[in-house]
């Protein structure tokens, strides 16, 4: 009787995670499909085609990862800039990669594209400017500051600095030839890629 209970429970199980299997792939597609049809309307601003989900799903190996410094030659590399019209702040005046290494795994890929003003969108084009990988990051040139104001009480601001050195992680792609680098601006209505640089991979 008891194996006949435990056979029973076993075959239950295996119905339920095949059924809740079944039940997944229909919304990841969704998922993946709405997905994909933000990214061609975000991309199609700047000039960038999106290849479809299937060929950016095989992933390689390995993947790159670039040590960038980002600075400005006109400005102090202590100075600070209010982010309260991040619209208008202008794209570093000279990029440069320091460091290049190649490592073995791949990336996790983003499971929603969720704009920021505070994030930068990364996009690897390809020679064609077809869209091969994107990613979404922290914008590394933002920092939160305090003053003190008249009646004592402390104020937080976000703050730019002039000069920063960013990590990047991208697939190990041959077909990947430059990484382009975005900040998001909100229109009114939904969020526009103000380009900021353009890194050469190859």
């Amino acid at each position: 009787m008891k194996t006949y209970f435990w056979l029973l429970l076993a075959i239950l199980m295996f119905c339920s995670f095949t059924l809740v299997q079944s039940q997944r792939t229909p919304l990841e597609k969704r998922r993946e499909t709405v997905q994909q049809e933000q990214l061609k309307r975000l991309m199609s601003k700047v000039g960038v085609d999106v290849v479809e989900i299937a060929a950016r799903n095989d992933q390689p190996a390995t993947y790159r990862e670039l040590k960038i410094n980002w600075a400005d030659s006109t400005k102090s590399t202590t100075e600070l800039r209010s982010a309260v019209n991040s619209e208008q702040q202008t794209p570093p005046q000279n990029v440069s990669v320091i460091e290049d290494k190649k490592r073995s795994g791949t990336l996790p890929r983003h499971r929603s594209l969720e704009l920021s003003s505070t994030h930068i969108f990364i996009a690897a084009v390809d020679a064609t400017d077809k869209l091969r990988w994107w990613s979404i990051m922290p914008d590394p040139r933002l920092v939160r500051g305090e003053t003190q104001t008249p009646t004592g009480e402390l104020r937080g601001e976000n703050y730019y600095v002039s000069n920063v050195t960013l990590l990047v992680a991208f697939p190990d792609d041959p077909e990947i030839a430059n990484l382009r680098f975005y900040h998001p601006v909100w229109n009114g209505t939904d969020y526009d890629l103000k380009p900021l640089a353009v890194v050469p991979t190859r």
